[in-house]
């Protein structure tokens, strides 16, 4: 987090650099077409009654899955019919309706689409694939998620927590996590799916997935290619998925459940701070990666009863980036990165009475990081500078979680103790509460914890003559939140509010006096988030949030990137199981930015696009689907001289066999 001159002096150091278990509940926010469970008013509902739904689950990597409804934070998980009624096509999509969460973007697929959560910098968003992390800490932006680079075919339903998570997911979510989980297999016939779809910009989209029964559990496998050309200027984006997964019975108290994805991907876009196509050269940024992830997780115990689980994830990524220069200050770039992270974890339930539960546990991370770049000076200015770097480092703690339930009050707790290569003993607390008071139509909640976050090594192993400080200590916050929802059975209306605030300190800043990374910024958040889902009719579904955010720097100087309101709505109408339709709008107040070349403007306009989103299943398993965005054409900016895409559609055909 940085104030506007900061992060424009940030920008160029990064350049520089380069050469050388949860607790919420906020449903709504995913309101449902029919079968998305909705447990906002944390009950269980009267058996029987016309209001009975199904319970939606969230996990953590370490901790056992428990209701939504009984999580004292803010927890959002959209499924997979909530995908297919938007047309998803990649993790952002996912992501557009959840409040608190802000997408950052810098064009179509080809830019870079970051998470913003309650105003924290997207490296302080832990993104997980079944349990495995993504983010990596080579990365310019400390850690950042491309969510452009995860296609919507490999997702089958995704958990969104906000808040310190350090107690639950160790040293990385420190504003929240995002977590994709893939589909999976399991009884029943083989089932398959084929898809294209075509659009503009040259939109080109295949995918195939099957699923289906082995022994006692399932498996399944997908693979899936993206393309588009010229969406935002001369952007380009292609890229290639394959994965697969399996759910294994080994005896009656025992299973096993494994991922395992490929993807490689090429594109071309505009660098950071450069102006975009409108003021900047016009020069494009070219990158190539590969990234693999490798996940299982062990389960032992009789089904329904207390399980012990061991897991492990393996991420690995390589990238080859060429930055053109960024005048004045920022020269031509070249760097190869490989980053490799192993996190192991073991946890344990030693207690599940009627109503007290605890959990105790482990886990750890291994991370290694290659970085092999030159920044390319001018003879004058001393020629070609290297950047490069080897570095390993270790983290890792133990916790206990407890949770117990007292008439209509549930209580949880949980405490956590980390410790890292070259760092001090970190403490991780974690405090909530749930009330349901009378007959649990209405939800109150609150919860509290510190978490911390290890600096990237972009900025603690680069060279010292480019601006590395192996001394750096931990990003750390300490944050929490208070919310209500409340359920109007007989209107069929769900309405939620939550307030929260959150004090990072200890921030990485670059200090361009002294030439070097050092912690020194403290940045204040806080804002309220509104959630509301009507059902008017059977058919119908109307839903909306909204997020006031004010995040202030304690210097005094604003901060960029941080847009005051987002919100949106949408209006879903599902006449019968073969038709869907539903009408979108997503609107963002203006913001602060800095663009080198544009030293006279550092405002972002604010912007509301409408868009559509139609899918019919034919006959016979064939399905035709359609996604207009943008529908007004309207002319907007993501960033200073990046503008945002036009009016923009892609239909496709496929076919399902269940």
């Amino acid at each position: 987090m940085c104030s506007p001159r900061r992060v424009c002096l940030c920008s160029v150091a990064f350049l520089l650099a380069v050469a050388s278990a949860p607790l919420g509940s906020d449903e709504s926010a995913v309101a449902p077409p029919r079968g998305e469970a909705d447990a906002s008013d944390g009950h269980e509902d009267t058996p029987g009654s016309d209001d009975a739904r199904p319970p939606v689950f969230y996990e953590t990597t370490t901790v056992t899955a428990r209701p939504v409804s009984s999580a004292s934070g803010a927890v959002s998980v959209v499924d997979a019919e909530e995908l297919d009624a938007s047309v998803a096509r990649s993790g952002s999509d996912a992501l557009r309706d959840v409040p608190g969460l802000h997408l950052l973007e810098t064009g179509g697929r080809a830019g870079l689409t970051h998470a913003w959560i309650r105003g924290a910098d997207p490296n302080f968003t832990l993104v997980l694939l079944d349990g495995i992390p993504l983010n990596d800490s080579t990365d310019l932006q400390g850690g950042a998620v491309n969510l452009e680079e995860l296609p919507a075919g490999l997702v089958d339903h995704v958990e969104i927590v906000r808040g310190p998570q350090t107690a639950f997911y160790g040293m990385s979510g420190l504003s929240g996590v995002v977590q994709l989980f893939t589909p999976r297999g399991g009884a029943g016939p083989v089932r398959a799916e084929l898809g294209a779809e075509a659009g503009n910009a040259d939109l080109r989209r295949g995918l195939a997935r099957a699923s289906g029964p082995l022994g006692r559990g399932g498996w399944t496998g997908g693979l899936s290619w993206d393309e588009e050309r010229h969406r935002v200027a001369l952007d380009r984006f292609e890229q290639l998925d394959a994965w697969t997964g399996a759910d294994l019975g080994l005896g009656e108290s025992a299973s096993v459940s494994l991922t395992a994805r490929f993807a490689r991907g090429e594109q071309d876009d505009y660098p950071d701070s450069s102006g975009g196509p409108v003021y900047g050269s016009g020069e494009l940024r070219h990158s190539r990666h590969e990234d693999v992830a490798l996940g299982a997780r062990l389960l032992l115990g009789p089904p329904g009863g207390p399980r012990q689980q061991w897991s492990a994830g393996l991420s690995r990524r390589t990238l080859s980036r060429t930055s053109p220069a960024v005048p004045p200050l920022v020269p031509e770039s070249e760097e190869e990165t490989t980053f490799t992270r192993l996190r192991l974890a073991w946890q344990l339930p030693v207690m599940r009475s009627g109503d007290t539960q605890v959990d105790v546990g482990a886990s750890g991370d291994g991370e290694w990081a290659n970085n092999a770049s030159v920044l390319m000076l001018p003879p004058f200015l001393g020629g070609n500078v290297p950047g490069n770097y080897d570095e390993t480092r270790w983290s890792g703690g133990g916790f206990g979680a407890v949770r117990h339930q007292r008439g209509k009050v549930l209580l949880e707790g949980a405490l956590r103790l980390d410790a890292a290569t070259g760092d001090t003993v970190q403490l991780h607390p974690h405090l909530g509460v749930v009330w349901s008071p009378g007959s649990g139509a209405t939800r109150w909640r609150a919860s509290g914890g510190r978490a911390s976050k290890l600096p990237s090594f972009f900025a603690l192993s680069s060279p010292p003559a480019l601006g590395g400080n192996e001394d750096l200590r931990p990003e750390r916050t300490v944050g929490g939140e208070i919310g209500v929802e409340r359920r109007f059975r007989r209107a069929r209306l769900d309405a939620g509010a939550a307030f929260f605030f959150h004090e990072y300190r200890d921030l990485v800043d670059f200090d361009f006096d002294l030439f070097t990374h050092v912690n020194r910024a403290r940045v204040r958040s806080q804002g309220v988030e509104l959630t509301v889902s009507w059902q008017p009719l059977e058919t119908l579904w109307i839903a909306g949030e909204a997020t006031w955010l004010d995040a202030k720097d304690h210097s005094g100087a604003p901060l960029l990137h941080e847009p005051r309101w987002t919100g949106g709505g949408r209006v879903t109408w599902r006449p019968d199981d073969r038709l869907s339709l539903r009408v979108d709008l997503r609107a963002v107040s203006r913001s602060l930015d800095i663009q080198l070349p544009v030293p006279l403007r550092d405002r972002v306009d604010g912007r509301g696009l409408l868009g559509f989103a139609g899918s019919w299943r034919v006959h016979g398993g064939f399905r035709v689907t359609a996604r207009l965005d943008n529908l007004t054409d309207r002319a907007y900016e993501t960033l200073i001289g990046f503008p945002g895409p036009g009016r923009s559609f892609r239909t496709g055909v496929g076919w399902e066999r269940r």
